[in-house]
């Protein structure tokens, strides 16, 4: 992916969610998944679906390394923001909900688009900052609410500073299926998705309103 990073997006893009689409047919588990994925949501061209499935993980890997946006301006360009005004609505805290499946990195178009929102979680983008140009390292640094991915034994510290970042009247963004215990399952199609508690201890202590964000890329179909 670094070499396909010098060409225009999506082209490099384009070219992951190609490769991904053929090794995912190809391997033996990974399309039973995605067959029994595309079985229960079709009832036509199985394959078909199977396969845009797979292409969409390779766009999933390419998106997280923002293959082909070489500066923060040029993801800016193709970023669209709906219902901008149930957030500019909240003059202080908030904490911004988001949903694992989708595309990642779900904090950086807000942050782009001039939102201060911090992101509590997970993450290996130190690990891999010297990918990214000097432009980009202020929007990919960790910060002060994330931590190694693999690292969950810093999750109470975590929790704890996300707390007082909400009650100084900060915004984080936190996954609603990515940590502290398990609060409640959602039933889909393919089974069950747990929905865990940490965005909702966050709340309970201070009070700071919920709000959920969706976000796709355009032509590929997600969720």
């Amino acid at each position: 992916m670094i070499v396909l990073d010098v060409l225009p997006w999506p082209w490099g893009e384009d070219i992951v969610a190609g490769l991904f689409a053929v090794v995912g047919l190809a391997r033996p588990s990974r399309r039973r998944a995605a067959l029994a994925w595309a079985e229960a949501v079709a009832t036509t061209h199985p394959w078909r679906l199977a396969a845009k499935l797979c292409a969409f993980r390779g766009r999933w890997a390419a998106r997280t390394r923002l293959v082909g946006f070489r500066r923060p301006d040029d993801l800016r360009q193709n970023l669209i923001l709906e219902g901008a005004d149930h957030l500019t609505a909240v003059s202080g805290a908030a904490i911004i909900l988001g949903f694992h499946l989708g595309p990642p990195s779900g904090d950086l178009p807000l942050r782009i688009l001039g939102y201060p929102v911090t992101f509590l979680g997970s993450t290996d983008r130190n690990a891999a900052i010297g990918w990214w140009s000097d432009a980009w390292r202020p929007f990919v640094e960790a910060g002060p609410l994330s931590f190694g991915a693999g690292d969950r034994s810093r999750w109470p510290a975590v929790l704890y500073a996300a707390r007082q970042t909400l009650l100084d009247g900060g915004k984080i963004y936190i996954l609603a299926d990515g940590f502290g215990v398990e609060a409640f399952r959602l039933h889909l199609s393919v089974g069950d998705w747990p929905i865990r508690a940490g965005w909702l201890t966050l709340h309970q202590l201070t009070g700071a309103p919920v709000l959920p964000v969706l976000h796709r890329l355009a032509g590929v179909a997600t969720s």
